[in-house]
């Protein structure tokens, strides 16, 4: 009995990796746990995940408890969007961007880690506040686990570090 159980045990310890490098990591984690893109975050709203694997990012006053500003920007927010993805871009290697593009002021991305491919979803919207100034707020969560060991508040500190 013991030995059959090492046996499983040692097969599903082989199997599994060899598995993943025939099907690709990207595609395993979709096979085990759904689709990547967590799909379009309500900013409205406002609700966050409270498991420590997300974070959120405004412009000082937009949002009721950010855990990072995001500084003013002169761009106007169609050109702002599209400089936080260059820059998000730059920071990360694996980045896809997923939201149809029919909205300027708003983008979504998949971003990947380099090593296991997590995904993680990031959501970046700009707007215009009444005085004329351009508002930006960004919000990334992490599909898989309950930490993240601090990896999406680096990556908008990152994206947002120094202004656009």
């Amino acid at each position: 009995m013991l030995k059959t159980l090492l046996l499983v045990l040692l097969v599903l310890l082989f199997a599994i990796p060899v598995a993943v490098m025939f099907v690709g990591r990207e595609r395993a984690w979709t096979l085990v746990a759904g689709p990547a893109d967590l799909g379009r975050y309500d900013f409205a709203a406002e609700r966050r995940r409270g498991a420590g694997n997300d974070a959120l990012a405004c412009t000082n006053g937009v949002c009721a408890s950010p855990d990072l500003p995001i500084a003013n920007t002169t761009l106007e927010p169609a050109a702002a969007i599209e400089a936080a993805e260059e820059r998000l871009r730059q920071v990360e290697r694996f980045v896809e961007r997923v939201d149809d593009g029919s909205d300027p002021t708003y983008a979504r991305f998949v971003v990947r880690t380099p090593l296991m491919r997590f995904p993680d979803t990031v959501d970046l919207l700009a707007g215009t506040s009444p005085s004329g100034e351009t508002w930006l707020k960004a919000y990334s969560r992490s599909k898989l686990g309950r930490s993240d060991l601090g990896a999406n508040r680096r990556r908008l500190v990152a994206l947002f570090g120094a202004p656009l």
